[in-house]
């Protein structure tokens, strides 16, 4: 089941008006707690995509199921009002490359929560308190998947920052302003500590969780989570206008302010 911070990311969209539950969404990297999540807000028109096999559909009913890679998705330009992806770019071989194609297909924008790189995060990795590879995902799927391109070799664990997620999205598409919003969240590593059966580590976490909540509650680019959500833009930029169904640069724009 996702944490109260993933339904507090998408309880706050709906509540604001920027998603709504009749909405066609793509969720990528998705299984059980993706179908979990989005029956829970009521959402009724979602396709649950990943590599695993899915028979029956058995782990996302009622919801479509589509096998997907993430990194190269079927589906046309703007299919999905949104693409949703939780926890899942970084078992991605190119974090970017997955990002980029949720915005393609997406005709609003794209919603991703991820693990976000900070100095505290880097600090628990120094530390031994958390890990650079997932490895226990892997180790979760029985040493068979659940690593990098969901194969059993453990990925890096990608972490964002807001300025790599902005620039991504820019590069990707440089037709107009973009509308970002963040939320943070903390989640401490209570499953890692238990898979690796560390006595250390849990009481590491009982004596730092309070400290971690503190310190997060002040400065809370320093959680270790963050939702990311990339608006498209709504108007072009000014030295562009469209022709037919295409963009292309607004030549009168050039005259009036180059000289050639």
């Amino acid at each position: 089941m996702h944490s109260a911070f993933v339904s507090g990311v998408f309880d706050e969209l709906v509540d604001d008006g920027l998603v709504s539950p009749d909405d066609h969404i793509l969720s990528v990297c998705g299984g059980s707690n993706e179908r979990d999540l989005f029956a829970g807000l009521g959402f009724t028109d979602v396709i649950i995509s990943n590599l695993d096999d899915n028979p029956n559909n058995a782990d996302t009913a009622p919801f479509e199921w589509s096998r997907q890679d993430a990194q190269a998705l079927s589906y046309d330009d703007n299919s999905f009002d949104w693409a949703v992806v939780v926890d899942g770019l970084h078992h991605c071989a190119s974090p970017h490359r997955g990002l980029v194609e949720l915005y393609r297909v997406a005709r609003r924008g794209v919603i991703a929560v991820e693990a976000r790189d900070s100095a505290l995060m880097r600090l628990a990795i120094r530390s031994g308190l958390t890990g650079e590879h997932e490895i226990e995902a892997v180790v979760v799927h029985q040493g068979l998947a659940g690593g990098l391109n969901n194969t059993a070799i453990p990925n890096y664990v990608y972490r964002w920052t807001e300025a790599e997620f902005e620039k991504t999205i820019r590069s990707f598409d440089p037709t107009g302003e973009h509308t970002f919003r963040y939320r943070y969240g903390l989640h401490l590593p209570w499953e890692a500590a238990d898979l690796r059966r560390s006595r250390s580590k849990h009481m590491v976490l009982l004596v730092a969780g309070p400290v971690l909540r503190a310190v997060t509650r002040v400065w809370k680019k320093e959680c270790n989570s963050i939702a990311m959500v990339a608006v498209k833009p709504t108007e072009l930029w000014p030295w562009l206008r469209t022709d037919g169904n295409e963009i292309t640069f607004d030549t009168d724009y050039g005259r009036e302010r180059f000289e050639l």
